[in-house]
């Protein structure tokens, strides 16, 4: 059989379980949003002995660092970015195990293509937007009943920072997040 090529090797891995590696840009929410966030988080990271994150919306990929994030960033012009709450979700992918959803907006949409063009690679809208809450693999009875438990005091969120996170592709379980690295952050503090 032959070996598979990735792109951006992790060289910590055994050879048979290297995964590709990419730089993945995250917008972060704002006070006091963001703390509301962390404490959920932390609450169900808590409960169900799962690893522990940042508040994110992810909205760009790029498998390729043809230039440095650090550079990339002081590039994008753009305000606080707001978009609007669709509700709480979940699904059978780590990822995804528990999560806000949210409606794009134009803001958002031209910050996708900027970042694009300003890493040189192909835009792509963002699919399902949302800020995880918990990573981990629990029933799916479990997860509805979160779901249907947390109820958001606000129905808008002001994303006002940007960050660059270094990690491996896919991220499928604790040690893969535990290993996500910050590289590059922009702030858009009004």
């Amino acid at each position: 059989m032959p070996s598979q090529r990735f792109v951006g090797r992790d060289r910590t891995c055994p050879s048979r379980m290297r995964k590709a590696t990419a730089t993945v840009y995250w917008l972060v929410p704002a006070k006091p949003e963001r703390e509301l966030f962390r404490d959920i988080i932390r609450i169900l990271c808590k409960q169900f002995d799962a690893p522990k994150f940042e508040p994110h919306l992810t909205i760009h990929v790029s498998a390729k660092d043809r230039q440095s994030p650090k550079r990339i960033l002081p590039q994008i012009k753009t305000a606080p970015i707001q978009l609007s709450v669709r509700g709480v979700g979940f699904s059978s992918q780590f990822t995804k195990t528990l999560y806000v959803r949210f409606k794009s907006s134009k803001l958002l949409e031209k910050l996708v293509v900027d970042l694009s063009r300003g890493t040189k690679s192909r835009a792509k809208s963002v699919r399902d937007l949302h800020v995880s809450l918990l990573y981990k693999k629990i029933p799916v009875r479990m997860k509805k009943e979160l779901a249907a438990t947390i109820k958001l005091p606000f129905r808008e969120v002001i994303f006002d920072s940007i960050v660059a996170v270094r990690c491996a592709l896919p991220t499928r379980g604790r040690t893969d997040v535990e290993a996500w690295k910050i590289v590059a952050r922009k702030s858009w503090k009004e």
